[in-house]
């Protein structure tokens, strides 16, 4: 008898040892593999296929610090949103500090990373950091403030800047982007600008995409020799013949071009020429003289000139504008020339009622037009990338006829205000173009992440179904309540 009761006490010992492994190690695995579905209609923490690859290549350790109050008001999405990153991989792992909870904590590490405003995000991995504040995570509508109303979230760009920092820690080197100047192009500033036009957004937004930004001019004889990709954004003045040259021999070598070129129109209604046409001609994209015209794609309150385009080809450029639309104030249209030795893909399109209207004497006048013989029905492109074709299957590498592999990408769009930052932030117009400077530095994987819209729901209430929720909530339910213990009393009492 005292055996079999030793048996069951070990039996329930080992039990009880095992019941305990099991739970330590349950929520062990639960602490480092855990799914958080997805509630939300619109899936706006669902992390995209873009940021889980860079996620899932992380080789080293990825700290992030984020300094934010429980009060502000992009904290629970920042919350949820780094609760998925952490989620996805053991190299990344996420501390939330509240500077009002933790002031002497938030000194100390303020002063260590270079904090000088509260709500930024640091991300860290060793030696290198890399800062996301609130207003690089958030696009707010101020269109009510003129009525005495809140500005409201408008769209979240959370995931889009969180990848980039990490893709900015990670990337082995950080390429130079140099804006072309000396021909009236947009510039980077205020001082830099011929006009009021300026490129700060698009500026700011390429440094988020770790580039650095710098101005050239090529009448300097010379290309820099650190040149990951050359942009030349409305020239209003034509280029001198070395400086096609030298554009020309940096394709050669295999450079990275962005051409945004306007239609230049006179007083006379003839179309001025910047010298570019025929090196783009030769790379595979010809520049035609007309103005772009889409009634069925034309903005309200705005001339023909102004259109919206959402007609877009197949590449990694217009990767996440699906939906989306580009936005051109004044653009001229582009053809695809056929040529074996390049390969040229339509970026953006207009619908088929759009066309190419060459009678610009008459659209400077006012006037209706209307396609004829002379125009390029549409539709017609107003976006064109081109690079080196790969040579046809079975040729041999050393055949004459295979067309030159020397690996450059060129880029080209038939507007430039699109670019500004008076239109920059509408639509897909700063995705379209951040997409395009990441794929002319090889930098695919950080396309594809737009904004976040934010879901405006709303709940309108008649005056009928307002009192038919307080008959319930104030004197049905209490009723109700009281009638049933009525009820139970007076059947205890008999």
């Amino acid at each position: 008898m005292r055996q079999q009761a030793i048996r069951y006490t070990a039996a329930g010992m080992v039990g009880i040892v095992l019941a305990i492994g099991l739970t330590i190690m349950v929520n062990w695995l639960g602490a480092r593999h855990w799914i958080t579905p997805d509630w939300t209609r619109s899936q706006f923490y669902t992390l995209s296929e873009k940021s889980l690859n860079i996620i899932d290549g992380l080789e080293s350790d990825i700290e992030i610090v984020v300094f934010m109050t429980q009060g502000s008001p992009l904290f629970k999405q920042v919350q949820e949103l780094l609760s998925r990153y952490e989620a996805a991989s053991n190299k990344i792992s996420v501390e939330f500090i509240d500077p009002d909870r933790e002031p002497l904590r938030t000194q100390q590490l303020a002063e260590q990373y270079g904090i000088s405003m509260a709500n930024t995000a640091v991300f860290i991995q060793g030696e290198r950091t890399k800062y996301v504040t609130s207003d690089q995570m958030a696009d707010y509508d101020y269109s009510g403030m003129q009525y005495g109303q809140p500005a409201t979230l408008r769209a979240f760009k959370g995931e889009e800047q969180f990848t980039s920092a990490i893709l900015s820690l990670v990337a082995p080197e950080v390429p130079k982007v140099y804006f072309v100047t000396g021909h009236g192009e947009i510039g980077l500033d205020a001082m830099s600008s011929v006009t009021s036009r300026t490129l700060q957004m698009l500026e700011e937004s390429l440094k988020r995409e770790n580039m650095e930004v710098a101005e050239v001019s090529l009448l300097s004889g010379q290309v820099p020799d650190d040149a990951g990709v050359l942009a030349i954004i409305g020239p209003t003045a034509q280029f001198a013949p070395h400086e096609v040259n030298l554009l020309r021999d940096f394709l050669a070598d295999g450079g990275r071009l962005l051409v945004c070129i306007d239609p230049l129109i006179d007083q006379s209604g003839v179309m001025r020429q910047t010298g570019l046409e025929a090196l783009l001609a030769d790379h595979g994209i010809g520049i035609r003289d007309d103005l772009v015209v889409d009634p069925s794609r034309r903005l309200p309150f705005f001339d023909l000139s102004a259109v919206y385009l959402q007609d877009f080809g197949i590449h990694p450029i217009t990767t996440g504008l699906e939906g989306m639309a580009a936005l051109f104030p004044v653009a001229r249209s582009l053809e695809n020339l056929t040529d074996p030795q390049w390969a040229t893909t339509v970026l953006v399109e207009t619908s088929s009622e759009g066309w190419g209207e060459t009678n610009l004497r008459q659209l400077l006048n006012g006037e209706p037009v209307a396609p004829d013989g002379i125009d390029e029905l549409g539709p017609v492109a107003v976006g064109i990338v081109s690079e080196p074709a790969t040579p046809a299957a079975g040729m041999a590498e050393g055949d004459e006829s295979a067309p030159p592999g020397n690996g450059f990408r060129l880029v080209v769009l038939g507007d430039s205000d699109f670019l500004t930052d008076a239109q920059a932030s509408n639509a897909g117009n700063l995705t379209l173009v951040l997409n395009a400077f990441n794929w002319l530095t090889t930098r695919e994987g950080s396309l594809g992440i737009p904004p976040r819209a934010v879901d405006q729901v709303n709940l309108y209430l008649s005056s009928q179904q307002l009192r038919n929720i307080f008959i319930l909530i104030i004197i049905l339910l209490p009723g109700a309540a009281i009638a049933l213990g009525i009820l139970v009393w007076r059947r205890r009492r008999h």
